[in-house]
């Protein structure tokens, strides 16, 4: 097995809870974004942590690509949760691993929850692949598709009680992870789907 496939599934765990149009909180998109929203969710429940593995150093320069924007695709989730947990969207490790449209969709959805006194707690299952790796593009990118399960991954209020009964479920997302070269790999832009579209 490679490093890539066992690191393909990864679970986190976060604080979050959303509306019956949500479901959910990576839901969160559907409801402050634009359709499928261009940005990110992730959960993690006790001492959430944004450490990420370090792929070896490879001769092959699209392994390096897909193990850098997997490091980054799986950061970004893992400080979505660590933000979640009190609904902050000035989380420093937030900018550690998104940018642009990804980074302000983030920001903005932690923003609405936290107006709303909510917070984002549970975990959710990612199990994403690097799908099409364009090197020779300026800036190099990755596409990283995922079916996120975040059925446990909901919205309370700030004393604890669940927004509502409805549970999320497994839910189609594609990312795009560029390579800014000074600030490294970093998502860039996302979306994520209706439950059940996966």
């Amino acid at each position: 097995m490679t490093s890539r496939n066992r690191q393909r599934t990864s679970t986190v765990r976060s604080r979050g809870r959303r509306s019956r149009v949500a479901g959910s909180a990576i839901g969160l998109c559907l409801v402050v974004g634009t359709g499928a929203c261009d940005a990110g969710n992730t959960g993690q429940e006790t001492s959430p942590t944004t450490s990420v593995t370090v792929p070896a150093p490879s001769q092959d320069p699209r392994g390096a690509a897909e193990g850098a924007a997997m490091d980054a695709y799986r950061g970004m989730w893992a400080a979505y949760a660590k933000a979640g947990l009190t609904a902050n969207p000035d989380e420093p490790d937030l900018s550690r691993f998104a940018s642009d449209g990804a980074l302000k969709t983030l920001r903005n959805g932690l923003a609405t929850y936290r107006s709303k006194k909510q917070v984002l707690k549970g975990k959710y299952v990612l199990d994403p692949q690097a799908t099409d790796v364009a090197l020779n593009a300026s800036p190099a990118t990755v596409t990283v598709t995922d079916c996120i399960d975040d059925s446990a991954f909901l919205v309370y209020n700030l004393a604890g009680k669940p927004i509502n009964d409805v549970p999320g479920g497994r839910r189609s997302a594609r990312a795009t992870v560029t390579d800014l070269e000074a600030g490294g790999w970093k998502v860039t832009s996302f979306g994520v789907q209706d439950v059940g579209s996966c």
